[in-house]
């Protein structure tokens, strides 16, 4: 592996840089993008073994003075699975402005400077921004779409500074301009419609403004055969003090450095805590309330959630089951004994997962399904100033096909996704040398908080205007359906991207089995 500090690829070429249209495609840098692209935290397929990368379309963007910039579409294959496109613009600039990739190569014929991920170099965002202005001179292989809160928001466009490369993103790169703008990169490209483009226009004409920053438009590129490709959204920034696991965890680490209160069960969080999570349960359903706000919008009008449904449903989780028990076969000798134990543990709970799906099964009908964020977590959620919360990336799960991902769904698969994600923060906030004392007070935190966020949401979705909920069977039969489910994709997940962390959905999933949970406290059924 290749970086900095190391011997850079040698992409030897005697034409320009400027003329890399006509000579990229065809010369080395391919092969040299099958090594790089593993390096890239945006990159979603580390667990699989590219076969090629072929630079199907470059697009030249328009950057003033400096050395051009082109925005390449990749096309990767793999040994196995579907191929992917990734969105990867290519410049030159010194190396401490490659990213924390790294450069991707070394051309003889330039002096002091690499080939790197353009979006890292200021001239870039400048120039996507711009396309958003351009009239006749925009390049035709990309089109700007927009909503009725685009000119507002250009009209916020900081007049001096650069753009800067927003840190903390797993499968984007946003660009911040100034505190006013954020430009979001997608990396991974889909074909069709995206999901965070058409929410966010949609609830861009609610009456009500939805808990999610304003959102003013996206670049819109084709493939070779004339499908759409979203690679940027252009939404407000919002001024904040970090994201809710950030606020969560610094919290909880606060309480540890007080000392845990003398009774473990009361005081479970503090105050200021336990104030936002009610918030973000109030917000939660706000947010669902948006997006079943229009009964005759072919896309997001609420329709029942059917037999069908939970049938379809079950059997996912069925399927799912399946690979993950393969897979975390195939993982397990690579694997620490401890997480081997509990490997073998989960495997002896097949028929505990199989009589709670029948189960559910049989009660979990009725309610209503909307469209969802989908991929839900603390990590999606913004804490402003005045500790509100506000939501971000509608894209849903990344593994998941685009069109599966505006699917229509019981709003309870955004419920799962948070609850886990307590469960998730807990995990995170124990020592690595054992503190009975303090693993029970965050045992009796995550029961407390999860059901403070459940009371919090469900009361202010009986309240709404758009009655989505079933009766309360069916309903905390199918909040469990969901809760398997999210279970099984991490641990999916984290085979492929964090193996060591695979206990911790592992944990939740036998915690949920046995009637503790969705992390191993009382749960909030």
């Amino acid at each position: 592996m290749t970086g900095r500090g190391e011997r850079l690829p040698l992409l030897d070429t005697p034409h320009s840089w400027e003329d890399f249209l006509s000579w990229g495609p065809s010369s080395a840098l391919p092969a040299i993008l099958r090594e790089y692209l593993p390096r890239c935290r945006w990159f979603g397929d580390k667990s699989r073994q590219i076969d090629e990368v072929r630079i199907e379309s470059v697009l030249p963007l328009d950057v003033g003075n400096n050395s051009p910039v082109f925005l390449c579409i990749l096309s990767v294959t793999f040994l196995e699975g579907v191929a992917r496109r990734y969105f990867l613009p290519l410049g030159l600039g010194a190396e401490a402005q490659s990213g924390p990739a790294g450069p991707v190569a070394r051309i003889p014929s330039v002096d002091q400077a690499v080939v790197v991920d353009a979006l890292f170099l200021p001239e870039t965002g400048n120039g996507l921004l711009d396309l958003f202005f351009s009239g006749d001179d925009r390049p035709s292989e990309i089109r700007p779409v927009s909503t009725p809160l685009l000119p507002g928001l250009l009209a916020s466009r900081p007049l001096e500074g650069s753009p800067r490369a927003f840190g903390g993103e797993q499968s984007n790169t946003s660009l911040l301009f100034g505190r006013s703008l954020i430009l979001k990169c997608y990396r991974n490209l889909e074909t069709g419609t995206n999901p965070d483009l058409e929410i966010g226009a949609f609830l861009a004409e609610a009456k009500t403004p939805a808990p999610i920053p304003p959102t003013g438009g996206a670049l819109v590129s084709f493939t070779p055969e004339g499908r759409s490709l979203t690679i940027a959204l252009l939404q407000g920034f919002v001024e904040n003090r970090g994201d809710g696991w950030s606020f969560l965890l610094g919290g909880l680490q606060e309480i540890r450095l007080r000392g845990v209160p003398e009774e473990e069960e009361k005081d479970p969080g503090g105050v200021r805590i336990g104030r936002w999570i009610e918030t973000l349960g109030e917000r939660t359903a706000d947010l669902h309330q948006g997006l079943g706000r229009d009964p005759d919008h072919p896309d997001f009008a609420p329709v029942p959630f059917t037999e069908d449904d939970i049938d379809e449903l079950v059997f996912g989780i069925e399927t799912r089951h399946e690979r993950v028990m393969r897979m975390l076969a195939k993982t397990r000798p690579a694997l620490p004994p401890g997480l081997q134990e509990r490997i073998d543990r989960f495997s002896g709970m097949a028929g505990f997962l199989g009589r709670t799906l029948v189960s559910c099964r049989r009660a979990g009908r009725g309610g209503w399904k909307i469209r969802c964020h989908g991929d839900l977590h603390l990590g999606q959620v913004l804490v402003t100033a005045g500790d509100d919360a506000v939501f971000l990336d509608f894209e849903g799960e990344p593994a998941l096909p685009i069109d599966e991902r505006r699917k229509k769904s019981s709003p309870l698969i955004d419920v799962a996704g948070m609850l886990r994600s307590f469960h998730y923060l807990v995990a995170s906030s124990r020592p690595e040398e054992s503190d009975g004392r303090w693993e029970r007070w965050l045992s009796a935190w995550l029961s407390a908080q999860s059901r403070r966020f459940w009371d919090a949401w469900r009361s202010r979705m009986d309240s709404g205007a758009v009655r989505l909920l079933g009766e309360e069977e069916p309903t905390h039969a199918l909040l469990t359906l969901f809760l398997i489910r999210k279970c099984l994709y991490e641990i999916e997940y984290e085979i492929n991207n964090r193996p060591a962390w695979i206990g911790i959905p592992l944990e939740g999933l036998q915690a949920l089995l046995e009637g503790k949970g969705p992390g191993g406290g009382a749960g909030v059924s």
